[in-house]
């Protein structure tokens, strides 16, 4: 088993996180789908952080999540404890890997991208898409995003958004445009330490604005 690392697991409920009233707050009022709104909502339950990178010298990383029988609530990870708001859920974990061999559920939220020699981007395929030219499938990509942490990852679920765009992909505002793919799956481990290097540090980019959290549950050993 590998060192554990103690982390504050925080359980924010979106309607909470709506109906803050912070500066920054367009007339409007806030808009879920808006990756300008999630990082502030994030980042204001933790105003004690002063440093010029605060999400990442804090190790905090958040993804939208649900559960049966309960409203969306932001999932957040951290080093630091939060302390803006009083009402929301906070708990602190061990964060522990299992040992290499074991079979582990996860979920993660990526921006599952693919960069372009031009400076543009490609989103990853879906499994059951047509694959454009050098763009892998989803599974693929994740079973190279997540090497050597993990292997054999296969896939349960995957949804997309694309967060900052209405629903003929235009731009909304002054939001700029976020992917984020949240996937459930399966996967054995097999480099304990570079799993947990994952779970504390997070997955690929654009981890301000809800990508990057990646949560396991053991299976069996």
């Amino acid at each position: 088993m590998s060192i554990p690392t103690t982390v504050y697991l925080t359980k924010y409920p979106v309607h909470q996180a709506l109906a803050v009233d912070h500066p920054g707050k367009p007339q409007r009022g806030w808009d879920l789908d808006s990756p300008v709104f999630r990082h502030r909502a994030t980042m204001h339950l933790f105003p004690q952080i002063n440093e010029a990178t605060p999400r990442a010298d804090a190790n905090i990383l958040f993804r939208l999540d649900t559960a049966p029988g309960s409203a969306p609530f932001f999932l957040i990870q951290s080093l630091h404890e939060p302390t803006g708001v009083e009402t929301a859920q906070t708990k602190m974990v061990e964060l522990t890997t299992p040992d290499a061999g074991s079979t582990i559920a996860f979920r993660l939220a990526v921006n599952a991208i693919k960069r372009k020699a031009d400076g543009g981007i490609t989103p990853i395929a879906f499994d059951l898409d047509e694959h454009k030219d050098g763009v892998p499938g989803m599974t693929d990509w994740l079973n190279q995003k997540l090497s050597p942490a993990l292997t054999g990852i296969e896939l349960l679920n995957h949804q997309r958004q694309v967060l900052g765009t209405d629903r003929r992909g235009a731009k909304r505002g002054s939001d700029f445009a976020v992917q984020v793919d949240t996937v459930d799956g399966f996967a054995q481990v097999a480099d304990p330490a570079h799993l947990q290097e994952l779970l504390l540090k997070g997955v690929g980019r654009a981890k301000s604005y809800g990508c990057g959290l990646l949560s396991i549950r053991v299976l069996e050993s």
